[in-house]
């Protein structure tokens, strides 16, 4: 059977200094290097949620600007549209009523020169007349 000797006291004594050598040298350095690294990742994490945050509100707020600017050229196209109906309207008002004056003018005119040519051919006709008669009397 097994007995308890001075070797097994002396093995688990040296077993006992080599774990608490290898946890001061080896596993609690690894263990500093790992809960390092393991804020350096949680903050990393942590950094990259923020900046997405950012990001989409960001984003969002461009959107909305983009919307804004949408609408707002949409509201000034058609503001320059009335504009130019208005304006050309206006010019064709004026042109109208200039085309009006114009026609009423050349009536004007028109109708001047045919009194004119009426007082013309009825002097013709006397003059015509009275050759007629003297030729006739002759």
């Amino acid at each position: 059977m097994l007995s308890v000797d001075l070797s097994l006291i002396v093995v688990f004594v040296i077993i006992w200094i080599l774990l608490a050598v290898l946890t001061k040298i080896y596993f609690n350095p690894v263990r500093d290097i790992m809960d390092k690294r393991h804020s350096q990742i949680t903050g990393d994490e942590k950094a990259h949620k923020d900046a997405e945050e950012k990001y989409e509100k960001a984003l969002e707020k461009i959107e909305a600007e983009l919307k804004a600017a949408q609408k707002s050229s949409v509201e000034i196209r058609e503001q320059f549209q009335e504009e130019a109906l208005k304006e050309k309207e206006k010019m064709l008002t004026d042109i109208s009523s200039e085309c009006s004056a114009q026609v009423k003018g050349a009536r004007e005119a028109l109708d001047q020169q045919i009194e004119e040519l009426k007082k013309k051919i009825e002097k013709e006709t006397e003059d015509w007349a009275k050759e007629i008669e003297k030729k006739m009397l002759k």
